[in-house]
């Protein structure tokens, strides 16, 4: 199911994300190049060290920047600042080759990231969690056909005109990005967005990243899996270039190889995003398509072991760059949409840039303790580190499903009390149904209260001085009285075991209904049992029943919930309603009544596998009480919810995290795009495949009905329709008249 976006938003998203990854990709080119021409191998390892400490800088600043100026203003303007300090290096690079190329790696290296992260920061404000979910995955995609693009105009312009000329081309390329970010910036979602990416937080949410950091276990599962993939990946990388060197020289040869290599990963990246990624997603999560590089990196790694080389290193770097600009960008990316925007705002460059360039660091330190300790058996050393850190990777993102459901549940509760879309006085009662349009009336009693008496003789009999107290009641249960009726239900002592029965058979009767239940709630625990037999016996007038599942709704006792879960198999709608509700009622009084969960998901599975004639053809004979609690609710989404979809999330309140359910219901039916958007990404993670696949294609059809016309086209359809039906009736009466004046002259 889809949440419509306004098109300009996503096509500035995808040239957005073209751009970034262009000059990022051309970038990387330039760099490895120059470095390894103008400086010795051996100094890598201390370079990454130094790429570490800058990005860390970086990231401190950054922070404190955000915290003034919003990512709409800030990203662009950081994209300006590294087009001209491209033109500056281009400049000094013939008076200081060395010292240039040690410049331009921490230029790259450094602030790089901190671009593309703040890139991707704007992104994940524009679009809702369901909608992210569908559209990364294309957003992506144009970044890596920007950064093939980029990949092959670099190794022409290294071919023609040698390294230098890419100088200028960097910072075009660094210019163009920042008209590109800012266009995707201000292309704001239809309906809104939960927060405007072109203003800072206020001093009151401003909160410095570390404490973020350690507020969230989420987000430390984040930080880990980027810290331990990028250290892993760093420890490759070395191997992968020493091994390049040998094999291809340096100079302009090499960098002709490094733009060949980033072209080639970056068509196998977009051939995996428009071909698999979403079915990736959508089939294994979130956690399995972040994890996707690690698991080639370690995959790799232990084919290098096993037959070293520089096809095994080529086959390591390249598959875990594939997978990284892939399966991992569609899902990584997809972490931070519930995340609060203040919260993400501070956490997002800590962790896409601070924690990766810590891993580069960490993995550099790794480098230089194997060359010292073990000269000889470095690769090996190297190797085995980089799969250590590669299975840590993997447990980390094996973590993130869990977190990114529980983060979806916050953010749904808060972003629908900020949108006033739902009271928070009313969440606990949200999903207990809506009632129907009507009350049945009938003037009849049930065929169970026997023969009707005469009046006074029934009168006499019942104050007859013969008879005890007790009979006394019965009969006045029993006649035509409403007034006798009333007074032995309305009594304070309550209904005794005798009483009951009688009490019950009156459900039937539209004028003491109400009664009955008051009397029959005052004693419904006392007298479970009784009430159990009688709602689960099939020969009870249907009126009964379904009046009577309501009366279990001031229970607490398991015995009267086990009772009810009979009742969800009645083969009455109403009382099949009416029975889940009660038992939605009785959890929230009693949390440590048992609820049989395999046996709720099955009543589910049955709810939902019906036509969709049947579905929507469901109303209810009762409403609710006048004073129940639920009824501002019932008032809100009888307009809005059918019966059939109520009573399927009342059924999943009771096996699933109440609080957001009931939240992701009223979302549903809320007029916002962003809260409908997050309440279907959280349903698509939280409820079971086979339930998710048969009540999808009802919340879909929900949805197009409710956006598919406008209210314009709506009202003059009903316009015609009525003129239509007055036409129809006029040629009727004519008819008819014709029809009459024949046979009376016949």
């Amino acid at each position: 199911m889809e949440i419509k976006s306004r098109p300009g938003s996503v096509v500035a998203a995808m040239i957005g994300a073209a751009a970034v990854t262009a000059q990022f990709v051309s970038g990387k080119a330039v760099r490895d190049a120059l470095f390894l021409t103008s400086l010795d191998l051996s100094a890598l390892p201390a370079m990454l060290v130094a790429t570490s400490v800058c990005s860390i800088l970086l990231v401190v600043t950054n922070a404190r920047a955000a915290r003034t100026i919003g990512p709409a203003t800030l990203v662009p303007a950081s994209f300006a600042v590294s087009g001209v300090l491209f033109l500056i290096e281009w400049v000094l690079r013939p008076q200081a080759p060395s010292s240039t190329a040690i410049v331009v790696y921490l230029h790259i290296s450094g602030l790089g990231p901190v671009l593309a992260s703040g890139f991707w920061l704007i992104a994940s404000e524009r679009f809702d969690p369901r909608t992210a979910k569908q559209r990364y995955g294309h957003i992506a995609a144009a970044g890596t056909l920007g950064g093939l693009v980029s990949a092959l105009v670099t190794e022409r312009v290294a071919a023609v005109f040698g390294v230098p000329a890419m100088f200028p081309l960097l910072a075009i390329l660094q210019f163009g990005s920042a008209w590109f970010v800012r266009r995707t910036a201000v292309c704001a979602v239809a309906g809104g967005t939960p927060a405007s990416t072109g203003e800072p937080p206020s001093a009151a949410q401003s909160r410095s990243p570390l404490r973020v950091l350690s507020e969230a276990p989420y987000l430390r599962n984040l930080a880990a899996l980027v810290l331990l993939g990028t250290t892993g990946a760093a420890l490759v990388d070395y191997l992968f270039k020493a091994q390049a060197i040998e094999t291809f020289g340096r100079g302009d040869t090499l960098l002709r190889f490094f733009a060949l290599y980033y072209a080639a990963t970056s068509l196998m990246a977009f051939v995996l995003q428009t071909s698999a990624s979403h079915l990736v997603l959508e089939r294994f999560g979130l956690g399995v398509s972040a994890g996707t590089p690690a698991g080639a990196l370690l995959a790799g790694s232990l084919a290098g072991l096993v037959a070293p080389g520089f096809g095994s290193l080529l086959a390591a770097r390249g598959g875990e760059s594939v997978f990284r600009s892939s399966f991992f960008r569609a899902g990584y990316e997809l972490f931070y949409t519930p995340i609060p925007a203040e919260e993400k705002r501070a956490a997002k460059t800590l962790i896409d840039v601070g924690f990766d360039r810590l891993g580069d660091g960490v993995g550099g330190g790794f480098v230089r303790l194997s060359v010292l300790l073990a000269p000889a058996m470095q690769s090996s050393a190297i190797l085995s580190l980089a799969i250590m850190c590669s299975a840590g990777a993997l447990l980390a993102a094996s973590r993130l499903n869990r977190g990114y459901l529980g983060t979806l549940e916050n953010s749904l509760v808060d972003l629908s009390r900020r949108a006033g879309a739902i009271d928070p006085t009313q969440v606990e009662h949200t999903v207990s149904g809506t009632r129907s349009t009507g009350r049945l009336r009938r003037d009849r009693v049930g065929t169970s209260l026997g023969r009707q008496m005469d009046g006074a003789v029934a009168r006499a009999a019942i104050d007859s001085p013969s008879l005890d107290a007790e009979m006394r009641d019965i009969l006045s249960l029993r006649s035509r009285s409403r007034l006798r009726i009333v007074e032995v239900l309305s009594r304070e002592d309550g209904l005794t075991a005798g009483l009951v029965p009688h009490a019950i058979t009156l459900l039937a009767w539209d004028q003491v209904a109400d009664h009955a239940m008051f009397a029959l709630r005052k004693v419904a625990e006392e007298r479970v049992g009784q009430l159990v037999d009688a709602l689960l016996d099939p020969n009870q007038d249907f009126a009964v029943r379904r009046r009577l599942a309501r009366v279990f709704s001031v229970c607490v006792s398991e015995r009267a919930a086990s009772g009810l879960m009979f009742g969800l198999d009645d083969p009455r709608f109403d009382v099949r309603y009416q029975s889940a509700r009660s038992l939605v009622a009785i959890v929230e009084k009693n949390p440590r009544v048992e609820i049989d969960s395999a046996r709720i998901l099955a009543v589910v599975l049955r709810e939902v596998a019906v036509g969709r004639g049947v579905w929507e053809s469901r109303r209810l004979l009762d409403g609710t009480d006048a004073g129940d609690s639920h009824s501002a609710l019932d008032e809100f989404v009888r307009t809005r919810a059918g019966e059939s979809l109520a009573h399927v999330f009342t059924l999943l309140s009771l096996v699933l995290p109440r609080e957001p359910l009931q939240v992701a219901f009223r979302s549903l039916h809320a007029d916002d795009p962003y809260l409908e958007g997050t309440a279907l990404e959280y349903l698509e993670g939280v409820l079971p495949p086979a339930i998710r696949q048969r009540l999808w294609p009802f919340l879909e059809h929900r949805s197009a009905k409710r956006s598919a016309r406008p209210t314009e086209q709506v009202m003059a359809d009903l316009l015609r329709s009525n003129h239509s039906i007055v036409l129809n009736l006029e040629e009727l009466r004519v008819r008819a008249s014709l029809v009459s004046a024949e046979s009376a002259a016949s």
